[in-house]
This record gives structure tokens, C-alpha cells and sequence, in this order.
């Protein structure tokens, strides 16, 4: 199910599994609300924040994914991001706001 489908529905960070261990690393996010679930899966990590607030009560209040051009300026807020930028790629910026924050940076980004 996509991330567009989770929209207005109150919703919880479910799992987050980081795979370091693979090439290219791997992150699999799993949101999930009453009715629904979404999984999101990021590939060629290259930063990664998690900052857990409770694990009892991660609802999300915000889920924001943004593709930074390969060139070109970047906004004022991914400024914090721009030493892992190469200019090798767009690179996808993955934000989930709640109690807890999650940030990634990834070569690519999709929905399971």
C-alpha cells in the first residue's frame, strides 16, 4: 500500500530495519494506521538519524519525502545534508516527524 493512502489517517512507525551489511545499504521503514500499512524502502543510504522519543507511542504527525537535484541549490532546510552530497545523483530526503524523528538520505526511494 502507498504512503498516499496512510494521508489523514493517524499512524504509527511501525519498524525501521537498517541494512548496512548490504551493498547498496538498505533501509525499510513500515508505517501502519487502523485500516492501512505502507513500506518504504530506501537504497544507497548515505545518512541516516533516528532518534527514538518512546517506542510505546510513536505515532507520526509528519511524513515528508523530497528529491534534492543532483544540481543545483538546494532548500535552506537540507542545508545540514550537503556534505553527503557527490553530484553523482538526485537524492531522496525522507523525514517522519512525530514524537520520534527519522531522517534519511538515499540514492532512491520507493513504496512496497
Amino acid at each position: 500500500m502507498s504512503l498516499e493512502q496512510l494521508r489523514g489517517q493517524f499512524c504509527w512507525l511501525t519498524s525501521i530495519v537498517l541494512r548496512g551489511d548490504l551493498r547498496p545499504s538498505e533501509a525499510v521503514i513500515e508505517l501502519s494506521s487502523e485500516n492501512a500499512s505502507a513500506t518504504l524502502r530506501l537504497v544507497g543510504i548515505v545518512h541516516a538519524r533516528v532518534d527514538i522519543a518512546d517506542p510505546d507511542a510513536d505515532f507520526v504527525d509528519e511524513v515528508v519525502v523530497r528529491e534534492l537535484p543532483q544540481y543545483g541549490p538546494w532548500p535552506d532546510e537540507a542545508r545540514h545534508l550537503l556534505q553527503h552530497h557527490t553530484n553523482r545523483c538526485a537524492l531522496q530526503w525522507l523525514t517522519i516527524i512525530g514524537p520520534s524523528e527519522v531522517e534519511f538520505l538515499a540514492e532512491e526511494f520507493g513504496e512496497d
